[in-house]
């Protein structure tokens, strides 16, 4: 057997390597019903096909070649049969049924895949079994190119952690062909194979550890950059409108009634954790902007998104001026749950960017926004100014002279609706005045509402053919965002300030290890105002609070106000209070029981490879130990003398070309030493070429003082290593 070692285990590794695509491929599709004994069989069966024509051929003697070929016979039999289960007329209609499946976003049955995952197991198989000795590294190309077509049509994100599984597949096969086939053709080096196999499975468990705590979700700009650069040269992109948006945002995803529908009414809003973030500070995500209010609702914008995921190169020169080349920021947003295309920002954002993802980027530069033409489940990037820089730097700005078509370019944004009450009017008309600047009118507005209406999330339902600024200005006084946002919006543009209303997030303070939680209670709206028009530059003003602020956060500081309002409860407990550990203690505050699912996994992972690499070490050195007692306790002497061969080479003394062992041992300069490696060499010599065992009964002794010897010329730790393990 000896002679077909070194073929069993790369087939075996073959046969692994298949079990670990049918794995990706099911987490990949999120196939249900999977049953891995069923596709089994057609990745063992070539390969013992294969292993039974080997043994037949390089068999040590008759009996092994008749039983590798019985096994051969069988194994082609049982193949037979299984392939006659596969019908290929039949997978094109299935490829069919699972591309109709995936668009209409149902679950795919494991029955719709079964002949494709049948042919994908027998032909990987086979191909890799029948090249293994003639282009070894076939089975990490193999997999790379399936990781690369998931990659492409957007099947990847979720496969990573059994896409872990192929890097100790890879480490040791990489490594084995390393050290048995080149090993193999170079014979006259006579390398030590078993020896070259233990370090072969050393190297591959230090790799995966290493593997495991690479963070694969977490990517840089500058691949995503390429990756959007390279999808834009293949797929070519078109303009797309709103209304071909597949999951456009709105407010209601998070709670909060439909402002597309009814504004107001009642409402309850969850903590459930929708989006993480990594950044270096907390800001506004902007997710849909409005400009149409129908005095009951905000109508849905159809405007034009065009394929680009960056500001123009004006708007961001002027902005680099304003914040005097500061270094830009960047947040990455890391969605939770499937949710919407749209893609949240900073109002001053220069660039957005992903990858993993066959999805398009597109953006609108009236509005700032950014989507994706399908819903965005992977991670993405944005890059901002600094909005305070901005800010502060426009407020010192000489006022704008108005142009003659200012009304023309920002009608929508000043456009007010029939049903709004003199009243309404009246009352902007006396809070502000045409003398002040528009950032002016905006901060008086947004202290007035602050200052004279209370939040709650009951304000009650708007009642039928009434405005709804006016009935939350004179009727009901109180509300949520959405009644802040709508109001400062309309006073503002019977200011004659341009506004737009915006829905999104507001993020918190709440983070862990660096990444901050957006959850439901962080879904907000606010409104945003032209404060230079002659460089269109808008800047956010918010009258109130999110819920997470206001209700489900701290206390109020007007608590008696706070505990007066109808159907408002405050929690008693905070969205950072500890959660009770669930059995076992694996449980993090924050982590989203997949993540502690994924975390769980990754750490039994970690404890298993740690452990096999203990028990390797506490084998090997069993090992060692018992082949040193067998040597000292032959009846031959050549083993031992290998074995010293070996510990003399650590202190330089080997036999030069031409060289005898007596007169290798002659240059040996400690006398004692030297006289018992010839008595040892004279020994071995009347062993070899007499047919007598030769006879040394100093073994022990004479290793412990070579091996002493070797403590003090190479170190300790040297010896140890080389004696116990190596």
């Amino acid at each position: 057997m000896s002679r077909l070692k070194n073929k069993v285990i790369p087939l075996m590794i073959i046969f692994f390597n298949m079990i670990i695509m049918g794995m990706v491929m099911e987490s990949a599709y999120f196939i249900e019903g999977f049953k891995h004994t069923e596709i089994m069989v057609f990745a063992l069966l070539p390969v013992l096909m294969v292993l039974g024509f080997l043994g037949t051929l390089k068999g040590e003697n008759n009996y092994y070649r008749i039983g590798f070929f019985l096994l051969g016979a069988v194994s082609a039999y049982f193949l037979y049969q299984a392939v006659k289960t596969i019908d290929l007329f039949q997978i094109p209609s299935d490829i069919a049924v699972i591309n109709a499946t995936i668009m209409d976003g149902l679950s795919i049955q494991f029955t719709d895949f079964l002949n494709v995952l049948k042919v994908m197991m027998l032909t990987g198989a086979v191909i890799l079994s029948i090249t293994l000795y003639i282009f070894p590294y076939n089975m990490v190309i193999l997999d790379m190119g399936l990781l690369l077509f998931l990659w492409i049509v957007d099947y990847y994100g979720n496969t990573y952690e059994y896409a872990r599984f192929f890097v100790p597949v890879w480490a040791f096969s990489l490594l084995f062909y390393r050290t048995t086939l080149v090993d193999q053709e170079a014979k006259v080096l006579k390398v030590n194979r078993n020896r070259r196999l233990v370090e072969a499975v050393v190297l591959t468990l230090i790799i995966t550890i290493g593997s495991a705590f690479i963070d694969i979700e977490t990517k840089g700009v500058y691949s995503d950059r390429l990756f959007n650069y390279f999808n834009g040269q293949v797929v070519p992109q078109g303009s797309i409108t709103g209304a071909s948006i597949r999951d456009p945002f709105g407010i209601a995803m998070t709670g909060y009634n439909d402002s597309e529908t009814l504004l107001g009414g009642n409402i309850s809003i969850n903590e459930e954790e929708v989006m993480r973030a990594f950044g270096e500070e907390p800001i506004y995500l902007r997710g849909t902007v409005r400009t149409e209010y129908l005095g009951d609702r905000w109508a849905r914008d159809v405007i034009e998104y065009e394929p680009n995921g960056s500001l123009s190169s004006e708007k961001a020169a002027y902005y680099e001026r304003l914040t005097v080349n500061e270094d830009l920021r960047r947040i990455e947003i890391r969605p939770i749950a499937e949710m919407t295309s749209n893609l949240f920002s900073s109002i001053y954002t220069k660039e957005v960017s992903f990858s993993n993802n066959l999805a398009l980027l597109f953006y609108n530069d009236e509005r700032s926004t950014y989507t994706s033409n399908k819903t965005v489940i992977n991670n993405y990037d944005i890059t901002y100014f600094r909005e305070n820089l901005i800010e502060d730097h426009i407020r010192r700005l000489p006022k704008n002279v108005r142009a003659s078509d200012f009304y023309m370019e920002y009608g929508p944004y000043l456009q007010i609706y029939q049903t709004l009450t003199p009243r309404t009017v009246d009352l902007v008309n006396s809070l502000v005045d045409d003398s002040m600047r528009n950032y002016e009118k905006a901060e008086v507005l947004t202290n007035y509402l602050r200052e004279n209406y209370s939040y709650t999330l009951t304000p009650g339902n708007l009642p039928e053919n009434t405005d709804f600024v006016d009935y939350f200005l004179f009727e009901v006084e109180e509300g949520y965002c959405v009644y802040f946002g709508t109001a400062l919006t309309v006073m503002l543009r019977i200011a004659g300030v341009p506004t737009r209303y915006v829905e999104g997030f507001k993020m918190s303070e709440e983070a862990i290890d660096g990444e901050y939680i957006i959850r439901n209670s962080d879904a907000h709206a606010w409104t945003e105002v032209l404060i230079d028009e002659e460089n269109d530059i808008w800047q956010i003003f918010d009258a109130t609070g999110t819920p997470r602020e206001l209700i489900y956060g701290e206390e109020p500081e007007d608590e008696e106000n706070q505990e007066g309002e109808e159907g408002v409860e405050t929690p008693s407990e905070t969205p950072e209070t500890e959660v009770p550990a669930q059995e076992g203690g694996t449980d993090v505050p924050g982590q989203s029981p997949e993540e502690q699912k994924i975390e769980q996994t990754r750490r039994n992972v970690i404890l298993l490879i740690l452990g096999l690499l203990l028990l390797a070490v506490v084998s090997r050195a069993a090992y060692k130990k018992a082949r040193l007692q067998r040597m000292m306790s032959s009846g031959s002497l050549k083993p031992y003398f290998r074995e010293m061969l070996k510990l003399f080479s650590f202190i330089y003394y080997r036999k030069e070309s031409g060289e005898t062992y007596l007169e290798m041992a002659a240059r040996i300069k400690d006398e004692e030493i030297r006289t018992q490696m010839e008595t040892l060499v004279t020994e071995v010599y009347k062993e070899e070429f007499s047919g007598e065992p030769g006879e040394f009964t100093q073994r022990v002794e004479f290793y412990e003082d070579v091996y002493g010897i070797v403590k003090d010329y190479r170190g300790p730790i040297f010896a140890f290593m080389k004696k116990h393990f190596l």
